[in-house]
Protein backbone atom coordinates (compact mmCIF):
# COMPACT_ATOMS: atom_id res chain seq x y z
CA UNK A 1 0.00 0.00 0.00
CA UNK A 2 2.92 2.31 0.72
CA UNK A 3 4.25 1.79 -2.83
CA UNK A 4 0.91 2.76 -4.34
CA UNK A 5 0.83 5.92 -2.23
CA UNK A 6 4.39 6.78 -3.29
CA UNK A 7 3.42 6.19 -6.92
CA UNK A 8 0.37 8.44 -6.63
CA UNK A 9 2.29 11.21 -4.82
CA UNK A 10 5.15 11.12 -7.30
CA UNK A 11 2.93 11.20 -10.36
CA UNK A 12 0.70 13.92 -8.91
CA UNK A 13 3.72 16.09 -8.14
CA UNK A 14 5.19 15.81 -11.62
CA UNK A 15 2.04 15.61 -13.75
CA UNK A 16 -0.22 18.04 -11.91
CA UNK A 17 1.36 20.17 -9.19
CA UNK A 18 4.59 21.12 -10.98
CA UNK A 19 3.55 20.30 -14.53
CA UNK A 20 4.82 23.47 -16.19
CA UNK A 21 7.32 24.66 -13.57
CA UNK A 22 10.56 25.21 -15.47
CA UNK A 23 12.16 27.52 -12.89
CA UNK A 24 12.81 25.60 -9.68
CA UNK A 25 14.70 22.39 -8.93
CA UNK A 26 13.95 18.69 -8.66
CA UNK A 27 16.09 16.22 -6.77
CA UNK A 28 17.29 12.85 -8.03
CA UNK A 29 14.55 10.70 -6.44
CA UNK A 30 11.77 12.85 -7.91
CA UNK A 31 13.31 12.62 -11.37
CA UNK A 32 14.21 8.94 -11.38
CA UNK A 33 11.00 7.70 -9.72
CA UNK A 34 8.99 9.54 -12.34
CA UNK A 35 11.15 7.96 -15.06
CA UNK A 36 10.55 4.52 -13.53
CA UNK A 37 6.80 4.96 -13.14
CA UNK A 38 6.36 6.54 -16.58
CA UNK A 39 8.28 3.67 -18.17
CA UNK A 40 6.16 1.09 -16.37
CA UNK A 41 2.98 2.82 -17.57
CA UNK A 42 4.36 3.05 -21.14
CA UNK A 43 5.19 -0.67 -21.09
CA UNK A 44 1.68 -1.41 -19.82
CA UNK A 45 0.24 0.69 -22.64
CA UNK A 46 2.39 -1.23 -25.13
CA UNK A 47 1.07 -4.54 -23.80
CA UNK A 48 -2.53 -3.35 -24.07
CA UNK A 49 -1.87 -1.97 -27.57
CA UNK A 50 -0.39 -5.29 -28.72
CA UNK A 51 -2.55 -7.89 -27.06
CA UNK A 52 -5.88 -6.23 -26.30
CA UNK A 53 -6.38 -3.64 -29.03
CA UNK A 54 -4.19 -5.40 -31.59
CA UNK A 55 -3.36 -2.17 -33.42
CA UNK A 56 0.20 -0.87 -33.46
CA UNK A 57 1.72 1.69 -35.80
CA UNK A 58 5.15 2.65 -34.41
CA UNK A 59 7.98 1.21 -32.35
CA UNK A 60 9.26 2.84 -29.16
CA UNK A 61 12.02 0.31 -28.61
CA UNK A 62 13.34 0.16 -32.19
CA UNK A 63 12.48 3.41 -34.01
CA UNK A 64 13.70 2.35 -37.47
CA UNK A 65 12.27 -1.16 -37.37
CA UNK A 66 9.26 -2.47 -39.27
CA UNK A 67 8.19 -4.44 -36.18
CA UNK A 68 5.68 -2.19 -34.50
CA UNK A 69 5.15 -2.59 -30.75
CA UNK A 70 3.31 0.60 -29.79
CA UNK A 71 -0.08 1.95 -30.62
CA UNK A 72 -2.57 4.60 -29.75
CA UNK A 73 -2.42 4.25 -25.94
CA UNK A 74 1.36 4.55 -25.91
CA UNK A 75 1.20 7.57 -28.21
CA UNK A 76 -1.39 9.25 -25.98
CA UNK A 77 0.75 8.57 -22.88
CA UNK A 78 3.81 10.06 -24.57
CA UNK A 79 1.89 13.16 -25.67
CA UNK A 80 0.29 13.66 -22.25
CA UNK A 81 3.62 13.50 -20.42
CA UNK A 82 5.81 15.35 -22.94
CA UNK A 83 5.70 18.87 -21.42
CA UNK A 84 5.92 17.50 -17.87
CA UNK A 85 8.98 15.45 -18.81
CA UNK A 86 10.66 18.51 -20.31
CA UNK A 87 9.94 20.61 -17.22
CA UNK A 88 11.09 17.85 -14.85
CA UNK A 89 14.35 17.39 -16.76
CA UNK A 90 14.93 21.16 -16.77
CA UNK A 91 14.37 21.26 -12.99
CA UNK A 92 16.77 18.33 -12.52
CA UNK A 93 19.42 20.11 -14.58
CA UNK A 94 18.82 23.25 -12.49
CA UNK A 95 19.52 21.19 -9.39
CA UNK A 96 22.93 20.37 -10.85
CA UNK A 97 23.57 24.04 -11.70
CA UNK A 98 23.02 23.75 -15.45
CA UNK A 99 20.55 25.41 -17.76
CA UNK A 100 17.48 23.45 -18.82
CA UNK A 101 18.37 24.20 -22.43
CA UNK A 102 20.99 21.46 -22.24
CA UNK A 103 18.14 19.04 -22.99
CA UNK A 104 18.62 19.88 -26.64
CA UNK A 105 21.77 17.74 -26.49
CA UNK A 106 19.57 14.62 -26.20
CA UNK A 107 19.17 14.68 -29.97
CA UNK A 108 22.95 14.63 -30.58
CA UNK A 109 24.05 10.97 -30.47
CA UNK A 110 27.34 11.20 -28.55
CA UNK A 111 26.87 14.43 -26.60
CA UNK A 112 23.66 13.18 -24.98
CA UNK A 113 25.79 11.20 -22.52
CA UNK A 114 26.98 14.48 -20.98
CA UNK A 115 23.42 15.41 -20.05
CA UNK A 116 22.68 11.89 -18.80
CA UNK A 117 25.80 12.09 -16.64
CA UNK A 118 24.53 15.33 -15.10
CA UNK A 119 21.10 13.80 -14.47
CA UNK A 120 22.66 10.87 -12.62
CA UNK A 121 25.00 12.90 -10.41
CA UNK A 122 23.89 14.38 -7.10
CA UNK A 123 23.28 18.09 -6.62
CA UNK A 124 26.04 20.59 -6.19
CA UNK A 125 24.49 21.63 -2.88
CA UNK A 126 26.36 18.95 -0.97
CA UNK A 127 28.60 20.03 1.94
CA UNK A 128 31.52 20.24 -0.48
CA UNK A 129 29.71 22.92 -2.45
CA UNK A 130 28.19 25.01 0.36
CA UNK A 131 29.71 28.16 -1.12
CA UNK A 132 28.25 27.41 -4.55
CA UNK A 133 25.45 29.79 -5.60
CA UNK A 134 23.13 28.00 -7.98
CA UNK A 135 21.95 30.47 -10.64
CA UNK A 136 19.02 28.24 -11.59
CA UNK A 137 16.07 27.83 -9.28
CA UNK A 138 15.55 28.05 -5.57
Amino acid sequence: MKIIQHFMDSMKTVLVTRATDFNTRSNRPEYWYFCLYATIIALGCMVVDNFVLGYTFFSMTEPFSTNYDSGVLTAIWMLVTFIQSLSLTARRLHDRGHSGWWQIMFIVPVLNFIVIYWLVRSAKDSPKYLDYKNPYGV
